[in-house]
């Protein structure tokens, strides 16, 4: 005799366990239904049950739900709420809030630019010596709080006094003023957002972020499309990971392939001589390889063992690369590696210093004469 147990005939409940079985749970009905000696079973998530071996899968076996009363409308409703139970594990995931505030941030980013580009054109009428102020922030916040250019000589004395520009009118300096404050709003929001990101990371991906800070572990996350896709990724793609273009140029026309993307914001390979970002980004890439799987499947805690192996693995590359060549030549193999060649070959004797062995013409050969006759 075979032993059932039925799934409740309820959607919700269907989904429930399907949902169970897609994240690789053993479903409790399952284990009721296990003998007590060695069986066999056709999945992989079931082999944690006692005395479980798998085997191979019964193509024979075919849907026999209809027998226990599932009509295809509960079979229809159940996967259509399975599907929003997935979506909405997907999306209350926390990296893909990561995701897109990193999305937000760069397109604020932008949009500050030009809204203080344009910010300058327009108070330059009014008062061009203010754009020697280089920052941006500052900028927008003296002429969003101020206006006219005698409150911002009081609250800045340092500026000059004396400007070429034109006096602005009430209704000017009104329209000026809410323009620079819309400015400082975009500021102050991405701040917002970049302190968001600084907060949210050590919980998301405490490895990845102690590795390489949180801006620039939540870009990483974000170019790989989540903690898990970055995860499963080798360390080579990591590697080029913002180097998208580079790396289609390198595959279409030939040209060099890149040594690294984002990872060249990191100081260690951004401070070292161009002819060792290459290699260094190459070992930051695998130890980002293994935060990012530690972060996602076994969330141990390795970032201080990685940092202390990069630290290592930095000096042995500066000092390999600091060593001199060897000037030694081994018998049939050529010069050594980036010794100077001479590809011109041997030099030339000059010209005359051979003595010159081919017969000389005493003078102009005009051939036979003609008719036997003899030659004057």
């Amino acid at each position: 005799m075979v032993k059932t147990a039925p799934f409740p005939q309820e959607p919700g409940a269907i989904a429930e366990r399907l949902e169970r079985i897609l994240l690789g749970e053993v479903l409790d009905e399952e284990r009721a239904l296990a003998p007590d000696g060695p069986f066999e079973v056709q999945e992989q998530r079931l082999v944690r049950l006692p005395g479980a071996r798998l085997t191979a899968t019964d193509a024979r076996l075919a849907s026999r739900a209809s027998e226990f009363g599932a009509s295809r409308t509960l079979l229809h409703q159940a996967a259509v709420d399975l599907g929003r139970r997935r979506y909405r594990s997907v999306a209350g995931s926390p990296d893909q809030h990561v995701l897109m505030a990193v999305d937000a941030v760069d397109d604020l980013a932008e949009v500050a630019n030009v809204l203080s580009e344009r910010m300058r054109e327009w108070y330059g009428l009014h008062y061009p010596e203010l754009d020697r102020l280089e920052r941006h922030e500052e900028f927008v916040a003296l002429v969003g709080e101020h206006g006219n250019r005698a409150g911002i000589q009081q609250a800045r004395p340092e500026l000059p006094a004396d400007s070429m520009g034109a006096d602005l009118g009430p209704r000017e300096t009104e329209a000026v003023r809410q323009f620079a404050r819309l400015a400082s709003r975009v500021y102050s929001t991405r701040a917002d957002l970049e302190k968001y990101l600084a907060d949210a990371m050590p919980g998301i991906a405490p490895n990845l972020t102690t590795l390489l800070g949180p801006s620039l572990a939540a870009r990483l996350v974000r170019l790989a499309g989540g903690l898990h896709a970055l995860a499963r990724m080798p360390s080579g793609t990591i590697q080029t990971l913002g180097a998208e273009k580079a790396l289609f140029r390198h595959l279409k026309e030939g040209k060099d392939p890149p040594k690294h993307g984002v990872l060249l914001q990191h100081p260690l390979v951004h401070r070292a001589p161009r002819r060792n970002r290459g290699s260094l980004a190459r070992a930051l890439a695998g130890k980002v390889a293994l935060a990012a799987r530690a972060d996602a499947y076994t969330h141990a805690e390795v970032a201080t063992k990685l940092n202390l192996d990069l630290e290592r693995r930095a000096k042995d590359i500066e000092r390999d690369r600091a060593r001199p060549p060897r000037a030694t030549v081994r018998a049939g193999r050529g010069p050594p590696r980036g010794a100077p060649r001479d590809v011109r070959g041997p030099p030339r004797e000059p010209r005359g210093s051979a003595p010159d062995t081919r017969p000389q013409r005493r003078g102009p050969s005009r051939g036979p004469p003609r008719h036997g006759g003899k030659r004057r």
